[in-house]
C-alpha cells in the first residue's frame, strides 16, 4: 500500500473514533437538534437543564407529529462555531461552552433568520453531554 494511502486511512480513523468530546457531542447536538429537528436523537447527547428542555419540547410537539400530515418542507440551516470557552466550577466540574451562530434560510436561498446559540458540555461519568443550551 502507497504510504499516502495508509496516512489517509489513520487520519479518517483518528477522526472518525472518538465522539465522545465536547466539539463532537456539540456538532451532534447542533446536526440532529437544529438542523434534522430530531429531538430524539438529540436527547440522548444531553443531561440535566438540557434533557428537561427537549422532554418539554417532545410532549409539547406529540400531537402535532402525530398527526397524519406530510412533514412540512424543512428550511435550509447552516451553522458555524464562532467562540468556545472552558470554565472551571466548584469541585472541579469543567464547563464547555460554544458559541455557534445559526443562519436559516427559506428554500429558495434567501435568508430569514439569524440566531446565536450558547452550548454548553460537561463530562458526567465519562461521557461528554450537553448540559444546557440558550439562544437569543
Amino acid at each position: 500500500m502507497k504510504p499516502r494511502y495508509t496516512i489517509l486511512i489513520i487520519l479518517l480513523l483518528i477522526a472518525c473514533s472518538n465522539r465522545n468530546t465536547p466539539p463532537a457531542v456539540t456538532e451532534d447536538f447542533i446536526y440532529n437538534y437544529y438542523k434534522l429537528a430530531n429531538q430524539e436523537t438529540a436527547l440522548q447527547l444531553t443531561s440535566g437543564l438540557a434533557t428537561e428542555k427537549l422532554e418539554a419540547e417532545i410532549i409539547r410537539l406529540q400531537e402535532v407529529r402525530t398527526q397524519n400530515e406530510p412533514a412540512p418542507e424543512m428550511p435550509k440551516i447552516e451553522y458555524k462555531q464562532i467562540g468556545k470557552e472552558t470554565a472551571n466550577e466548584v469541585e472541579n466540574v469543567t464547563h464547555v461552552l460554544f458559541n455557534y451562530q445559526l443562519t436559516i434560510k427559506n428554500r429558495v436561498g434567501t435568508t430569514t433568520h439569524i440566531r446565536n446559540v450558547v452550548i454548553t458540555t460537561e463530562n458526567i461519568e465519562g461521557k461528554w453531554k450537553v448540559v444546557n443550551f440558550l439562544e437569543y
